[in-house]
């Protein structure tokens, strides 16, 4: 029982509860994500392309995989996946001191990022993208925010932590 107190009080005292870079980046990434994706699926057939010839467009498709359509016939293995992420990291957040301004803004895109798919696949069995540029796979707002926010967390790893070190 102690135990349990002691995590509530940990969780309740957390510096993400009173973020304002969390609570303002987090809604407004997932909002933005799911406000797109809203507007293309009510708007667009699936396929259909707006210019239809220019290298950066709106495309409506629909991805049962992972980034890059990878693992498509897993869609129920990857929900329960991305829920367990989207748990685990921001769990893992209440439970330590406040983190860097790097490690605010990975959490607040991966957890967005993550909802906002994950909403998706809840819905609709499949996640809705729409970012189509040229070569590169369609994606989504969601799919850019958890890319960014990986990029951020290399960097600061490979690169500002390095500082840190010398």
């Amino acid at each position: 029982m102690k135990n349990y107190n002691s995590i509530q009080e940990k969780i309740i005292s957390s510096w993400l509860l009173k973020d304002k870079l969390f609570w303002t980046l987090f809604p407004s990434i997932f909002l933005f994500d799911q406000i797109t994706k809203y507007l293309v699926y009510k708007n667009l057939a699936l396929g259909q392309s707006i210019p239809d010839d220019f290298i950066i467009k709106i495309t409506y498709a629909r991805n049962t995989g992972t980034a890059f359509s990878l693992f498509s016939s897993y869609g129920s293995l990857l929900l329960i996946i991305s829920i367990f992420v989207a748990v685990f990291f921001t769990v893992y957040f209440l439970m330590i001191e406040k983190p860097k301004l790097t490690m605010r803004l990975f959490i607040s895109l991966v957890v967005a990022g993550a909802l906002g798919n994950i909403i998706d696949r809840v819905r609709f069995g499949y996640v809705n993208d729409f970012i189509d540029v040229g070569f590169w796979p369609i994606f989504n707002i969601a799919d850019s925010s958890i890319s960014i926010a990986l990029t951020i967390y290399f960097i600061d790893l490979i690169f500002l932590n390095k500082k840190n070190e010398d």
